[in-house]
């Protein structure tokens, strides 16, 4: 499990406290597009410099409305649940990753492998809580691109960290980006299988409980603009998001 001491110098450590101590935007909730979920449950996300670290609040009165056990419009117990960890975890993970790589994170998938769980204390709802992410892009591993992420639980009031969690993540094209390349390198036999993946998407958007109001093409003009030879990339990759991107 890496700390923040495995990669910053004690000076860059000093600026990096001081850089979330002033951070302004802690308080304000991050949205459904950056962290990947109808219920963002994380302020901003805080960014030290030009390094892969970051930070961000957690904004327990949203978190606290996930029941795991669905009995209640809150979790009734005064601590987290396993899973409460995960979801402010995935949403991190979302978020920071991407800040690194930008609009490519919609256009991959990713297999993540637990690594290691240290739930050394009990994180209860009273707490001011935030979540530091080291982020390393590991490179290549035959196939698929390799990440690993060090998330630390930390007490604001305190300063002590409480727990932490850390995965590797293997990456690789989604399967209609794959189709795309093809079709961009003249294999025509890729036209049916992205024309699958598009009729199969549009079931996807049409089961949202909240429809995407910012959809730029309907499946039926990518389909007629593939078999006119366009190759209308940017609507596509819009298309297979299930977030509308913030105005700003």
């Amino acid at each position: 499990m890496k700390k923040i001491e495995d990669v910053l110098a004690p000076e860059e450590i000093a600026r990096y406290q001081e850089g979330w101590k002033g951070f302004r935007g802690r308080y304000i909730p991050s949205d459904q597009y950056h962290t990947h979920s109808g219920m963002p449950v994380l302020g901003k996300v805080y960014r030290f410099e030009d390094k892969n670290v970051f930070r961000s609040h957690v904004i327990n009165r949203r978190l606290r409305r996930f029941d795991p056990y669905h009995v209640a419009d809150e979790y009734l117990q005064p601590f987290w649940h396993a899973l409460h960890y995960m979801m402010v975890a995935e949403q991190m993970y979302s978020a920071c990753i991407r800040m690194i790589i930008g609009s490519r994170y919609s256009q991959m998938m990713a297999k993540d492998v637990p690594v290691e769980f240290n739930w050394r204390k009990p994180l209860f709802w009273n707490d001011n809580i935030s979540v530091e992410l080291i982020i390393e892009l590991l490179g290549k591993a035959g196939r698929y691109e390799k990440q690993a992420g060090y998330a630390t639980f930390i007490s604001d009031k305190t300063g002590k960290v409480l727990s932490s969690i850390s995965a590797e993540s293997y990456w690789q094209p989604r399967a209609y980006v794959s189709d795309i390349e093809r079709l961009k390198q003249g294999d025509v036999s890729a036209f049916g299988g992205l024309e699958r993946k598009i009729c199969m998407q549009a079931v996807r958007q049409r089961k949202l409980k909240e429809p995407r109001k910012t959809l730029i093409a309907t499946e039926e003009q990518l389909i007629q603009a593939l078999k006119e030879g366009k190759m209308p990339e940017e609507e596509l990759h819009d298309f297979f998001s299930l977030w509308d991107r913030p105005a700003s």
